[in-house]
């Protein structure tokens, strides 16, 4: 994609992008919770530090939701479905993408307290690892998996918000068990 026809990361974006990292690592390695873990609290600072709570909250509700599920079918054997298929987790953003990714979380991480911007430093390499930017930078390696755009982390954050509302809508009608 050129540069002149692509659509540049907003900060709403950059949450949906680093839940959508952290959901996709759990769903590949199940043992990688404290990446996950990382990412989440990265997501938190950057949600806070640009004051979407309000829009970016289903993203935190998601990474928790699949955490949680990880964790319940290490503990039970229970396996619950996913909020999003995971098949929608698996392309991953260009190296454009990536360099916003890069710059939003740095330019937070400036405006930021001086305890928040190891984490914001971690989720920046976190993000570009997974998305391998080095490769992309050095080797010109494209993914087969696909390349994920501004529009499909919107379109994806709208899917979680329906997802988890389906969830909240069918806990309502369904009476609780004593």
């Amino acid at each position: 994609m050129k540069p002149e026809t692509r659509t540049p990361l907003t900060p709403l974006d950059l949450c949906t992008l680093i839940a959508h990292e952290a959901v996709s690592l759990l769903n590949a390695d199940p043992e990688a919770a404290e990446a996950a873990a990382q990412l989440r609290e990265g997501l938190q600072i950057m949600v806070a530090a640009n004051e979407l709570i309000s829009d970016a909250g289903p993203l935190v509700t998601w990474v928790d939701w699949e955490m949680a599920s990880v964790q319940q079918f290490a503990k039970a054997g229970i396996d619950t479905l996913p909020l999003i298929a995971p098949e929608r987790l698996l392309p991953v953003p260009d190296a454009y993408a990536q360099m916003d990714v890069i710059w939003l979380l740095f330019q937070t991480a400036v405006e930021s307290a001086q305890e928040h911007r190891r984490t914001l430093l971690e989720t920046a390499r976190t993000v570009t690892e997974m998305g391998g930017l080095e490769d992309m930078l050095l080797t010109t390696n494209i993914p087969a998996v696909g390349f994920l755009t501004a529009e499909d982390l919107r379109a994806e954050l709208e899917d979680v918000r329906m997802a988890l509302q389906l969830h909240e809508t069918q806990a309502i009608k369904q009476p609780v068990q004593a």
